[in-house]
């Protein structure tokens, strides 16, 4: 039996072809749900849980666009070294967080303006040095979710401003 041997090329090439549209297939699907709100509908924002199991709400810093993964284990709101190079943020004094993935050096910046889903909160501190393995995101920190109260029910996580 003599094989051709294109055939073994054609073959190969077209499981790479398919195992690649695959791969983008289910990278996009599985993509974090991204929640953008102008304004909060009666001081409520309501976020629905992404596949991967998080809450994710856009907002800003300094006018830089960044997409917040709602962390209520997380003290402040945290950023890496290019987010807060790129949102222009002043240098802070130096320190220590702990996380569960160990101890980082890093940074806190004093006084800062945060939006999320359309509430300014600030003055706040920033931390800077946290990696999430992208460039636009952030965690968005009890220093601005304790002026909110969170309701979880089913796959939707309601943030209210506090009036009190």
């Amino acid at each position: 039996m003599n094989l051709n041997p294109q055939w073994h090329f054609r073959a190969l090439l077209f499981w790479l072809v398919l195992m690649a549209g695959l791969y983008f297939a289910f990278d996009r699907y599985l993509a974090p749900t991204v929640v953008a709100v102008s304004a909060p509908n009666d001081g409520e924002i309501v976020i629905p849980r992404s596949r991967d199991g998080h809450y994710y709400l856009a907002g800003s810093i300094n006018g830089q666009p960044v997409t917040f993964l709602v962390d209520t284990g997380a003290t402040v709101v945290s950023v890496s070294r290019a987010l807060a190079t790129a949102a222009g943020l002043p240098g802070g004094y130096p320190t220590t967080f702990n996380s569960a993935n160990g101890s980082r050096k890093g940074e806190l910046v004093a006084n800062q303006s945060v939006e999320a889903g359309g509430v300014v909160v600030g003055p706040i501190d920033v931390a800077v040095g946290l990696d999430l393995g992208r460039a636009d995101l952030a965690l968005l920190g009890q220093n601005f979710l304790k002026r909110m109260d969170m309701i979880q029910r089913d796959d939707l996580l309601t943030l209210r401003i506090r009036t009190r």
